[in-house]
This record gives structure tokens, C-alpha cells and sequence, in this order.
């Protein structure tokens, strides 16, 4: 007999049958070995098909509970058995991101969640935030509770921050509440493509704070609006992603569609449409190239109508040191380009550093959508920054980025002159 990997294989002068006679799984200590039967396309009895081989391999390394994957062969006279070797992320995972709140304060998100929950890829856990408010969600996810192909997900979200409001003529600060729960279908169709169906039910609010010295004199003379709203919202991601622990390669395409229920005169948005792009190269054995284009489109108000419009400029979303909530618009257009390379990289450690450039613009209440890339509504950040990774933790990265002013404007919008972002996981 014959052992190879997935690098070739090699053959006997007596072919044996092309059946798979076995699948064994090694190196998954909490993932359950019944969970990845269950999941991998393979099975005991098929005919020997390597390019499902790797396909398999493919779809174990996006488990959020798999580091890495690789398969080795045995073959004998009765034919193949077939070995997945696994190296599992540790999957318990404490995070936090801290920043500068929209009154200058300190801001932070802690959070704690299991991604491969039961050792069957199931998600649970929540975060609690302070952005001059308090603020918390919880979330339980089973992405293959029904099926190998089908999942649900539920959570419940109480988001309290403070918004700045670009009225014609005045900026007003106000605090904004949104909080109910969401229930999630997942469905994958195959490899390559997946969809999600939600819905949610939600209470969304607007007051303004009392006490901030920008809004003296302002009560009574703005709208304070509240409704209750249902969100109706579909997704189709398609993913062709080739991921070797940090490093990536290939394409990533998300189209979501939100619809909402319960529109009022001054919360006016009926629908969101976004479409985000992402590509991926290496570049040698240390560079990483990545790229990301995306473009988000509401119904549009007049500019006398609703400033309480839904897409933003901001620090965590599009563009690295501009501050939080920038500027608003009914339409938004970003482009991030950012070169990672490693700098030092050992068994379970990875330092890199990072060069990027961020681009964004947006469309003001009863303008044209093409204003959105002209040179007073544009922001445009260059910047640095590094990535402290661990290798065997699922999304361990630690991002710090510096990002300056190469144009935007700054009167009547919170736009900074710099910034410094920190966060857990990859820009994009």
C-alpha cells in the first residue's frame, strides 16, 4: 500500500478498486467526528474523486472551529481510504475594540463568544458596549442545525449610541436606539454560494441629549422621531476563497436587500440595497494583497424632508481615522485597498504590518448619486498600521491602524485630521 497527501498521488502496478472503502478524520479534538461526517460531501462507498477531495478540505477550512486542513491517501487492493487531518482553532474567544465615542469620550465593545459551540460550528455568546450609552447583544447560530445544507440563527440586540444629526443648518446630537430580535434562515446551495433570509422586529428611536452644550436652544425645534418597524432582509454571498491561516487568495462577493416596514415622516427609509466586493492575492510567501468595493443605496428623501438618513462615513465601517459617523447620506460608495505583509512569523505567531488606503463618499438627502464622488463630499484616508496574529485562534487579530487626512472637508461634519482605529479581526 500507499500513502500520499494531497500533493499527488501515486500509482501501483496492481490498480486497486476506485471506491472509497473508508473516511477517518485525525487531529479534531473538540469537533465532533459524527458533525463532519455529516458535513463533508465524501462518503464511505463513492468513487475515488480528488477534486472533491479538495473541495472537502476547502469547506473544513472555513469552519470557524478549523485552523487547517489537509488529507492524506492510503491505497490497498479494496481501494482508498481517505484521512482528513485537522488543525482546530482554539474557539472561545474574548474581544474587545476601543475608540473615541461621537462626544469624545472612551468607547469600548467587550465580547465573548464560542464559534464552534457542542464541536458542531455552533456560535453563542454576546457583547456589552460603551459608547456614552450602554449597549448589548446575544447570539446563538447554527448554521447546520436542519441539515448539511441548512440552519438557524437567532439574536437580540439593545443598541443605545449617541448621533450626530446634519440638519441644513445645524448639527444636533441626539441618542439613537434601535433594539428587538432577529431570526436568521441559512441555506448553502454548494461550495460556492449561500443565501440568508431574516427577520426583525424592532423599536427605533431618536431623542435629543439633554444637558450637551451643541444642542442648547435646539429642543422643540427638531423632530425627536420613534416607530416600530419590521426589517425583512435576504443575502446572497458568494465565496471563492482560498484561506492559509492568515493568508488569503481569491474572490468574495455579498448582496443584501433590506426592506422596512413601519416608515414614518422623518424615518423615512423603505429599503437598503449594498453590495460588497472583496479580492484577495498573495504576493510571495509574506505579501497580501486585499481590495474591497462597496456601495450601499436607500431611498432617497429631500434635503428639506428627513435628516435621519441610514449610511454613514465612519472609522469601524469604510474609512480609517475619520471619526465616527462623519458624514450622512442616502447613498454611500467606499473603496479600501491595504497591502499586509509579514514581518515575523513563527509556529503560532504572526506579525504584520499594514499599509492602506481608504475612500469613501456619500450622497446627501435630494442630491444626484454621482455627487457622492466629487471632491467635497469624498474623504480619503492613507494610513499604516500592524496586525498582531495568533495562528491557532479563531480570528485572533489584533488591528491597530493610523489613518490621516488627504482630502475631505471639515466644516458642519464630525470629519478628524487623523485617527487611530483599533479592533479585533481584519479590516475586511
Amino acid at each position: 500500500m500507499i500513502w500520499s497527501t494531497g500533493l499527488g498521488l501515486f500509482a501501483q502496478e496492481n490498480q486497486p478498486n476506485n471506491t472509497i472503502t473508508a473516511l477517518t478524520f485525525s487531529g479534531n479534538k473538540k469537533t465532533k467526528t459524527s458533525f463532519l461526517e455529516r458535513l463533508v460531501k465524501v462518503k464511505p462507498g463513492q468513487n475515488f474523486d480528488k477534486e472533491k477531495i479538495e473541495l472537502d478540505i476547502d469547506r473544513l477550512k472555513r469552519l470557524d472551529g478549523i485552523a487547517f486542513a489537509e488529507y492524506k491517501i492510503q491505497q490497498t487492493t479494496e481501494g482508498y481510504v481517505v484521512n482528513y487531518d485537522l488543525v482546530e482553532n482554539f474557539s472561545i474567544i474574548p474581544g474587545l475594540r476601543i475608540g473615541q465615542a461621537n462626544d469624545d469620550s472612551f468607547s469600548f465593545r467587550a465580547s465573548a463568544f464560542e464559534f464552534n459551540g457542542l464541536g458542531r460550528n455552533i456560535t453563542f455568546g454576546g457583547f456589552y458596549q460603551r459608547e456614552v450609552f450602554d449597549s448589548f447583544g446575544i447570539f446563538l447560530e447554527h448554521p447546520y442545525l436542519i441539515s448539511n445544507k441548512l440552519g438557524l440563527g437567532i439574536n437580540y440586540q439593545d443598541l443605545t449610541t449617541q448621533q450626530p444629526i446634519f440638519f441644513p443648518e445645524q448639527q444636533v446630537n441626539f441618542t439613537h436606539t434601535r433594539k428587538g430580535p432577529e431570526f436568521t434562515l441559512f441555506y448553502e446551495h454548494n461550495f460556492n454560494n449561500r443565501f440568508e433570509v431574516s427577520s426583525k422586529f424592532f423599536k427605533e428611536s431618536y431623542q435629543i441629549i439633554e444637558g450637551d452644550p451643541l444642542n442648547e436652544g435646539k429642543q422643540g425645534t427638531v423632530p425627536e422621531p420613534s416607530a416600530s418597524k419590521t426589517m425583512l432582509r435576504g443575502q446572497y454571498e458568494y465565496v471563492d476563497v482560498d484561506i492559509e491561516y492568515h493568508q488569503l487568495s481569491g474572490f468574495q462577493n455579498t448582496l443584501e436587500g433590506q426592506y422596512f416596514i413601519g416608515a414614518t415622516d422623518d424615518l423615512r427609509t423603505e429599503y437598503i440595497l449594498s453590495n460588497t466586493s472583496t479580492y484577495y492575492k498573495r504576493i510571495g510567501n509574506k505579501g497580501n494583497w486585499a481590495s474591497r468595493l462597496q456601495i450601499n443605496w436607500s431611498n432617497d428623501v429631500e434635503k428639506t424632508e428627513s435628516s435621519f438618513v441610514p449610511l454613514v462615513i465612519d472609522n469601524q465601517l469604510n474609512v480609517r481615522g475619520s471619526g465616527n459617523t462623519a458624514a450622512r447620506g442616502t447613498a454611500s460608495v467606499a473603496f479600501n485597498t491595504e497591502y499586509r505583509h509579514t514581518l515575523i512569523e513563527k509556529d503560532w505567531f504572526v506579525l504584520q504590518s499594514n499599509t492602506f488606503i481608504d475612500v469613501a463618499g456619500v450622497r446627501k438627502p435630494g442630491e444626484d448619486f454621482d455627487t457622492a464622488l466629487e471632491t467635497d463630499n469624498l474623504k480619503l484616508y492613507p494610513g499604516v498600521g500592524i496586525r498582531l496574529i495568533h495562528k491557532r485562534i479563531f480570528n485572533a487579530v489584533i488591528r491597530i491602524d493610523y489613518g490621516f487626512r488627504a482630502l475631505g472637508r471639515l466644516n458642519n461634519e464630525q470629519v478628524q485630521e487623523s485617527g487611530l482605529v483599533f479592533g479585533i479581526g481584519q479590516y475586511f
